[in-house]
């Protein structure tokens, strides 16, 4: 079906088995997170405020903590992003602005992409995230909208990745 009114389905690659914080022993269906309100069901995690609502209702459901959660409380990054430069000192506010808008999309696409902190260095701001494509999305975010050079480094074996953002 072609034009107006087609349905888009998005594949992603999620690789479970890599993540340690992923549960292995999924929720029962139509649990929530305690903490942040995200929904379990059909072994995808979203946010939806009506949704909660009926299954709050319901009394059929139970109560978890989603991986993003547990991951900002044992405070074990998959991301680290290190912002550094000249530009920075003079326009902090408006970059941490874009990261926290950053966070917000990603978390529309997927609601374990998070912010676990934003904290001053020696050589900037450091940014840590519960997922290794939000500290991605955010370097890339950052070099369309203000310039600068990111890059990227990925360890597959730990499931992280580190950017660095540069603009003096």
């Amino acid at each position: 079906m072609k034009g107006k009114g087609r349905l888009r389905v998005q594949n992603r690659n999620v690789e479970e088995f890599d993540d340690s914080y992923l549960n292995k022993s999924h929720p029962k269906d139509f649990s929530y997170c305690e903490r942040c309100h995200a929904i379990y069901h059909n072994k995808h995690w979203f946010f939806d405020e009506n949704k909660l609502k009926e299954i709050e209702k319901s009394a059929q459901f139970s109560h978890t903590t989603c991986p993003a959660c547990q991951k900002i409380k044992d405070h074990f990054p998959s991301g680290i992003v290190q912002l550094s430069g000249l530009f920075l000192r003079d326009h902090k506010e408006e970059i941490i602005n874009l990261v926290m808008n950053e966070e917000e999309r990603a978390k529309g696409i997927n609601p374990l992409e998070r912010i676990i902190e934003i904290l001053p260095n020696r050589e900037g701001i450091e940014v840590t995230t519960t997922h290794e494509k939000l500290a991605q999305r955010i370097g890339r975010r950052l070099e369309k909208s203000f310039s600068g050079k990111s890059n990227y480094q990925w360890m597959p074996e730990e499931k992280m990745a580190r950017v660095s953002w540069c603009r003096d």
